[in-house]
């Protein structure tokens, strides 16, 4: 019942829900502006990362953490799998060789094992696709190879992960106290409040990079996003401008929607190997689950209230230049956890750390729509991933949800972990012999 409400009421409270829970593979195509090649260089990571990414949608629309865990396990997989037949990555935590066999056998193989595994219900469409994959390959020694390799990357990481802590919620008791947060309207719980059971991809401790302590209500930095965000995140705000309303909606999706679309469109126009591929997309997930234990450890660390609160109850923070505003309301729905700091700027602050790693350059073009565009379907161009990871953290504030300290704070966090995971994780071999050479010298 609680998870229907916040599908009715949430930041995708004006979709139509119905659309989005039946959407399929076809409409997944038809939504973006990236096609298939016809050459058979990463097709099967874009296609298996489409399929990953579908029925993760139609579960639950990423609601929770089994959408971000499957499609970091595929990807991992295919990435450990491509580099056991022809090393140029690191793995992980993956020492086999298999240089005969058959890549797309291993990938089609790994990936039905580990989606059926996350989604029984959908074994059909699961086997279908990968299936499909398999037919294509010639019978011998090397497909033989594949999928013995594929089972084997597949079962070692269903293995890794059993008992993750995934799937628990946890408890939570809101405080009273000014700067507490409180439920906002339409939700009476929160989501996720407790991350000490959570384990990582990539981090010792989900506590690694928590953030510090947001700015005191006297300061000014405080001040001035409480003015910035009761202005420009209003409902219906006059000072807002066409431009920034409709990035604030185009944004407001989850960063599961948004970075593997984009990797897909960029891995395809950029003309991305296999093996770059697997690694782009294995990065861009696993990177996104830690970096939601990261932001939330530090929100329920912090437990602070948002700007919702914030300006109706202003007259409790001592602060006499922060006026009450009893009747405000914010532009989109607020999501029932926290405000600080913003996951959403992290998340496109480290998408774009790590688009731009893997192609060498900030310069990297495309044009998509998202899920959540106002009108639907309208599109939006970018030539620069900064720009991106700046419009993906204004989103927040133009909506109503976060003071831009917690947009800023996010953004730093989003880096510091996208180089983290970057300069320990899936590396290029010629990169980590040189690292090693440099030590012993």
């Amino acid at each position: 019942m609680l998870f229907q409400q916040f599908l009715r009421l949430s930041l995708f409270a004006h979709l139509k829900v119905g659309l989005v829970l039946t959407i399929g593979l076809s409409a997944c195509v038809s939504m973006e502006k990236d096609q298939v090649p016809t050459s058979i260089s990463n097709d099967i990571v874009i296609d298996l990362n489409r399929l990953t990414y579908s029925i993760a949608n139609e579960h639950d629309q990423f609601y929770s953490f089994i959408g971000v865990r499957a499609l970091s396990m595929v990807h991992l997989a295919m990435h450990n799998a491509f580099n056991a037949i022809t090393p140029e990555f690191t793995t992980y935590i993956f020492e086999d060789k298999a240089k005969d066999a058959d890549p797309i056998a291993a990938a089609a193989t790994s990936t039905q094992l580990i989606l059926e595994k996350a989604y029984p219900a959908r074994k059909d469409t699961i086997a279908m696709v990968c299936s499909r994959w398999l037919s294509q390959i010639e019978e011998g020694e090397a497909k033989e190879k594949g999928i013995a390799l594929g089972k084997k990357v597949a079962n070692q990481l269903i293995a890794m992960r059993e008992g993750d802590g995934h799937e628990k919620q946890g408890d939570y008791t809101p405080m009273t106290k000014p700067g507490d947060y409180q439920y906002t309207p339409g939700f009476d719980y929160v989501w996720k409040p407790d991350f000490t059971f959570a384990r990582p991809f990539t981090l010792d401790s989900v506590s690694q990079f928590r953030s510090p302590t947001p700015p005191p209500f006297e300061s000014d930095t405080y001040q001035e996003s409480y003015e910035e965000v009761k202005l420009y995140g209003k409902k219906g705000s006059q000072e807002r401008s066409a431009e920034q309303t409709h990035i604030g909606h185009w944004w407001a999706e989850f960063g599961e929607h948004s970075w593997n679309r984009i990797g897909r469109i960029t891995a395809v126009e950029k003309n991305l190997s296999l093996r770059e591929s697997a690694r782009l997309f294995a990065l861009l997930n696993m990177n996104l689950y830690d970096l939601y234990l990261v932001s939330f450890d530090s929100k329920y660390h912090y437990d602070t209230w948002r700007p919702y609160t914030a300006i109706r109850e202003a007259d409790r923070d001592n602060n006499p230049n922060t006026l009450a505003d009893l009747q405000w309301e914010p532009e989109m729905v607020t999501p029932p956890w926290p405000e600080y700091p913003s996951a959403h700027a992290a998340v496109g602050a480290a998408g774009a750390e790590i688009v731009a790693s893997v192609f060498g350059t900030t310069a990297v073009d495309f044009t998509m729509t998202s899920v959540t565009a106002e009108p639907p379907g309208s599109e939006r161009s970018y030539t620069n991933l900064d720009q991106v990871a700046d419009h993906c953290a204004d989103s927040r504030i133009w909506n109503g949800y976060h003071f831009r300290f917690a947009t800023e704070e996010g953004k730093k966090q989003g880096r510091q972990l996208a180089s983290f995971v970057l300069n320990n994780f899936l590396l290029p071999l010629d990169k980590q012999k040189k690292d090693q050479e440099l030590t012993h010298n």
